[in-house]
């Protein structure tokens, strides 16, 4: 029989030392809980509680119609510190490195490496670097200087850079530079986008950020969520017309002198902005000076006088003059107050409300039907329309179809409504019935009007300007529709002042004219209101057109600002948007007249 008592006594001795440990395992519980030092470890512990990260996903794209990209994300890197890996060797490493790679004061990353960040309950600190006005600013590397310091950090003959992390940090980059810069906006060094599409989009664009908190364990340290993407977004700009817009636009500056311009392309069928120019440009690349006053104290950028308008297409208000009198002839011609043919016999001037309006070149024309009121632009025609035909409540009443004096409710940041005075307003008088007949004392921006006008190309239906076409995210496409703003006037109303715009523009203006195609347009020339009256040398020259006139493809507005070359629209304005529709024609692929003719068989076999 085989002896067991010595295997049976180490058998004892295992499970007393099993039990030894146990019990001094209780016993270490019950002083880290209910012993003196019981309080500094649940101090420790609800600091480490409160170490938490904020992990924000990568922002969407931003692509043109035809998917080339205009704004994406490059590779950058804050610098932070794990403030308990620290040595005494790394510290002054550290700062010796990053002083010489990133030409920064020596002495102010080192001050930040040997502060008491611990005593403070702080165990991961962000470097900063100071900036003007004694604030300080995160220090951002790119991902050649992330190279270098990550090679440094990987090779155990390199300076010793313990506890040095390198956090991502995408940052905004916009591939066309200033090309449709006021359309798509920009981002920050926050990561907060700024006006136009960048701003109005932010929230899609940005998804949603999730907060986990910082592991201490290896395994959990890696194993953190992503979170939910941005969207993408397909625009509804054709980055080759944009490009043309824009050059024709900065041609017609220099040629004229003007101050500033904008050009707008919308498909008036269903709002799709084709192009949007605003000059002076503006690089998304270089945002700092176009950042509001209160955010560019925190910017390292000077301080500028006044608040710049980032896209004067939505948010520069201006007297629209004469283009303004579409508006006022369709109301009369949809409310039957009047025909194209009707007589009317011009005296040069009419009073209205105690206010004599006088015509643009302040002759009498004498008799004139309402088509020849509209070719020969004549204020005094349209006042008596307003004031004679249409009255008070039915001329607001349209006013307020076509939507002026609100917001269009196009998808860029920063649109504003225009104003316009109806007999509610305190401030408003019966002259301003006559005045308002013709663009003066009514303010609109190019969107608005744009948009107004584009009811009387696309059949009377009044259509909302949008800038994206696709929404492209996690779940699949999104296409918004079309979406209808109202019906301000009939379709055969429509029709009729097409024709009658069509005529009488060779009397405006033969600037305007494109070899075989019939085009539909109206000038525009409006003083600049001041705050002692209209200022007697500059203008605003604008002109507002479509075309085909049987097929509207296109809606075009071009607005230059303080002309020196000529102040009338039919001279300097006209002429930018004969250029355009040129090029337009020949990249929408839009056919001439006779051409489309025999397609529809409207013409005889040759």
């Amino acid at each position: 029989m085989i002896d067991q008592g010595p295997s049976r006594h180490r058998i004892r001795l295992v499970l007393l030392f099993i039990a030894i440990l146990v019990l001094a395992m209780v016993v270490q519980l019950i002083r880290v809980q209910f012993g003196p030092y019981a309080p500094a470890f649940a101090a420790i512990e609800l600091v480490i509680a409160e170490q938490v990260e904020k992990v924000e996903p990568a922002r969407g794209l931003i692509y043109d119609r035809d998917g080339r990209l205009l704004a994406s994300n490059i590779p950058m890197y804050y610098l932070e510190v794990e403030v308990r890996q620290l040595t005494d060797s790394s510290k002054k490493q550290i700062a010796a490195v990053l002083s010489r790679v990133l030409v920064l004061p020596f002495e102010d990353l080192s001050a930040q490496l040997l502060h008491k960040w611990v005593d403070e309950g702080q165990f991961r600190i962000r470097l900063t670097r100071l900036i003007s006005g004694g604030k300080r600013w995160p220090i951002v590397v790119d991902q050649i200087v992330a190279d270098v310091l990550k090679g440094f950090l990987a090779d155990p003959e390199a300076p010793d850079l313990s506890g040095l992390a390198l956090v991502p940090a995408p940052k905004r980059t916009y591939p066309a530079g200033w090309l449709a810069g006021h359309v798509i906006g920009f981002v920050n060094q926050k990561g907060k986008g700024y006006f136009g599409i960048e701003g109005y989009y932010d929230d899609w664009l940005v998804g949603r950020s999730i907060t986990v908190e910082l592991g201490y364990i290896p395994l959990e340290a890696r194993l953190k969520p992503d979170p939910p993407a941005g969207v993408n977004l397909v625009l509804t700009i054709d980055i080759d017309i944009q490009h043309m817009v824009e050059s024709i636009l900065e041609q017609a500056i220099e040629d004229t002198k003007s101050e500033s311009g904008q050009v707008i392309v919308m498909d008036p069928r269903n709002g799709e902005i084709l192009a949007m120019a605003s000059w002076p440009p503006l690089d998304p690349n270089n945002y700092q000076p176009w950042l509001p006053r209160e955010e560019r104290l925190n910017e390292e950028v000077e301080e500028s006088e006044e608040e710049l308008v980032i896209n004067p297409a939505v948010a520069g208000q201006f007297e629209p003059g004469s283009t303004f009198k579409i508006l006022t002839m369709a109301a009369a011609l949809d409310a039957g107050v009047v025909t194209p043919d009707e007589e009317f016999i011009d005296t040069g001037m009419i009073e209205v409300g105690g206010n004599i309006i006088r015509n643009w070149d302040g002759g009498a024309w004498g008799p004139q039907t309402m088509l020849g009121c509209i070719e020969h632009s004549l204020n005094v025609c349209l006042a008596y329309v307003a004031s004679e035909k249409l009255g008070t409540p039915l001329f607001y009443e349209y006013l307020k179809a076509f939507g002026v004096g609100q917001l269009t409710g196009i998808d860029l940041a920063g649109e504003v409504s225009g104003q316009l005075r109806t007999p509610r307003h305190p401030d408003w008088t019966e002259s301003d019935l006559g005045t308002n007949s013709f663009g003066q004392g009514v303010s609109l921006t190019p969107i608005q009007l744009l948009t107004a006008v584009g009811a009387v190309a696309n059949g009377g239906m009044m259509v909302q300007p949008h800038m994206v076409r696709t929404v492209v995210g996690p779940e699949g496409e999104y296409w918004p529709k079309t979406t209808i703003l109202g019906r301000p006037i009939s379709a055969e109303t429509a029709e009729t002042l097409s024709l009658m715009l069509s005529e009488s523009l060779g009397g405006e203006t033969h600037f305007a004219h494109v070899d075989e195609y019939t085009l539909v347009g109206k000038t525009g020339t409006a003083q600049i209101p001041t705050e002692y009256g209209y200022d007697p040398r500059w203008t605003v020259a604008s002109f507002v057109g479509w075309g085909p006139l049987e097929d509207p493809r296109f809606s075009v507005l071009v607005r230059l600002d303080k002309p020196e070359s000529s102040p009338w629209g039919s001279v300097v304005a006209a002429p930018v948007f004969r250029q355009i529709v040129e090029r337009l024609v020949v990249m929408m692929e839009i056919p001439p007249d006779q051409i489309r003719e025999k397609w529809t068989g409207g013409g005889e076999d040759g």
